[in-house]
């Protein structure tokens, strides 16, 4: 009985101590977050991913939600930016590519309607042309 006592004490202490907690943050801290309506485990991803709570509103504001989404879209733009590439039919492979090559959400939705892939756009926008709208 006394070891299935120990082995429950460790068992318990070893769960409460994997469980994240807001340890290390002010209570102005804590505030701000909740009062974003981010609670403490998804805290931990955007401060594992080196975000603050402004940016993370940022995202919030834009009606992000999924953190994993936030935390991938905000390594390449900002949160209005984000929107506009996903409200322009561009996944977060695809926004990447064409930002890379210097085409605006606006831009690369414009070549993609007149049926231009990447290639096709960064080569004739060279030559000086526009999509045809």
């Amino acid at each position: 009985m006394r070891l299935l006592s120990v082995a429950f004490s460790i068992l318990l202490l070893v769960a409460c101590s994997s469980q994240p907690t807001w340890d290390g943050m002010s209570e102005s801290e804590i505030a701000s977050w909740k009062e974003i309506g981010v609670n403490v485990e998804q805290v931990q991803t955007y401060v594992r991913a080196g975000m603050s709570q402004p940016q993370v509103k940022e995202f919030i504001d834009q009606n992000f939600t999924d953190p994993n989404q936030i935390t991938a879209w905000a390594q390449a733009f900002t949160a209005v930016d984000a929107r506009g590439w996903i409200d322009s039919g561009f996944d977060l492979s695809s926004a990447t590519a064409w930002a890379t090559k210097k085409f605006t959400h606006q831009e690369a939705s414009a070549w993609k309607s007149a049926d231009f892939d990447l290639d096709g756009a960064v080569d004739n926008r060279n030559k000086g042309l526009t999509p045809v709208k």
